[in-house]
């Protein structure tokens, strides 16, 4: 098999193979076909994990009005009823317990 490599990979492998790391350009050639082999097989698995079990996929995110409908579903509306109608203009008033600001109706 011949393989045709960009000049800074090939530098490269020769630069490992002189440094020690690799006892010649083929074992560093192995190597790297080996990992290249293990990584398609990975991507292989997770592929067919994804498509043999779509329900365990993760869920999609509701809008945000549909979550607070849902938390606020059993809320009778008395209580609804029971909060104050000027909440964000007397915001202060309200975390804080800063006197009321006069209303700007």
């Amino acid at each position: 098999m011949t393989i045709h490599l960009p000049p800074d990979v090939e530098r490269s492998i020769q630069a490992a193979v002189h440094s020690g790391h690799f006892a010649s350009v083929d074992d560093a050639m192995t190597e790297a076909a080996s990992l290249l082999l293990q990584r398609l097989n990975q991507d292989q698995t997770q592929a067919k994990q994804r498509m043999a079990s779509p329900a365990d996929a993760a869920p999609e995110h509701k809008p945000i009005w549909e979550e607070i409908e849902e938390l606020t579903a059993n809320i009778p509306d008395e209580e609804f009823l029971k909060l104050p109608v000027d909440g964000a203009e007397q915001l202060d008033h309200y975390i804080y317990g800063l006197p009321k600001r006069p209303s700007s109706q």
